[in-house]
């Protein structure tokens, strides 16, 4: 988080009296049944069990309690695990319930959602295309391609009940909050970095989890041109891994041009992936250098 380059901040942050506040919320989105996708090392707990339910118990008595009532709540992507939304019919239920009644509480209900995608969004390592409700084999590259973009458009066309509070407007987006008394305001800049060298694009185009029938221990050193990555087919990973690409790179650059024009106070980048801990070199310098 950075001050804009047209303003001076002089207070100390130890003791100031905060103007703006928000939550900031990841991987949080459970599924419709109690289990895991993988293999499992270690036990869990009960607590674990409900995490969603427990996670958004604290968050509406946090915004309760708090002197400065949130403008925001910044979601970083896996949104719906394990696969994201698999159909336009099955959209609103699964919505309603694994969010609108999750995260019901008085204090946050109607606090603006605003999201990114992340690679489970995607299809996490499952078939990316659909059947009915269900994951299912892409029967092309086309098709392939198209399941992609309809994971996306079923969560960016949703349209929430309560004050319409759940945002993705693109893969790329700004959205800013703001103290209307004193005008300090953040820009919050939302990225899609699905490109990731690490977790991301490689493990969603490669679906290993689909093509292996769900043995995630085959899919420890699964890459290109492996029989449980695309099928061996390499032109579909090809296509699946520079759809990904393109959204990455056009989300960099305007992130570059709107930070420039940006004249709030503080500015905030949301992705799902860090460039610190899943790009490479390149990568890593191309989301940092503005």
């Amino acid at each position: 988080m950075n001050a804009s380059s047209g303003s001076t901040v002089t207070s100390d942050p130890a003791t100031a009296t905060y103007l703006l506040s928000a939550f900031a919320i990841g991987d949080w989105g459970t599924t419709t049944y109690k289990g895991s996708c993988c293999s499992r090392s270690d036990s869990y707990s009960n607590y674990d069990i409900v995490a969603e339910d427990v996670v958004a118990s604290l968050m509406n008595t946090e915004a309760g309690n708090a002197a400065v009532k949130s403008k925001v709540i910044i979601g970083h992507g896996d949104n719906f695990y394990w696969t994201g939304i698999n159909s336009l019919e099955g959209r609103d239920s699964r919505f309603t319930t694994t969010f609108e009644d999750k995260f019901d509480g008085a204090n946050i209900k109607t606090i603006p959602w605003v999201n990114v995608m992340g690679n489970h969004d995607y299809g996490g390592a499952s078939y990316v295309c659909s059947s009915g409700d269900g994951n299912a084999k892409c029967e092309s590259t086309d098709a392939l391609i198209q399941g992609l973009e309809r994971k996306f458009e079923w969560q960016s066309g949703y349209t929430s009940p309560n004050d319409n509070r759940w945002k993705l407007e693109g893969h790329f987006y700004v959205h800013r909050i703001e103290d209307p008394t004193t005008g300090v305001s953040i820009d919050i800049f939302n990225v899609d970095t699905n490109d990731a060298d690490t977790h991301g694009a490689m493990q969603i185009c490669c679906q290993c989890y689909g093509y292996s029938n769900g043995d995630s221990a085959k899919c420890d050193s699964v890459g290109r041109g492996h029989k449980y990555c695309a099928g061996g087919d390499t032109a579909m990973y090809d296509a699946c891994f520079n759809k990904f690409a393109e959204w990455g790179a056009d989300s960099r650059t305007q992130l570059k041009a709107k930070v420039a024009e940006s004249t709030a106070t503080w500015k905030i980048v949301n992705s799902h992936y860090g460039p610190y801990d899943h790009y490479a070199e390149a990568g890593m310098k191309s989301g940092l250098t503005f």
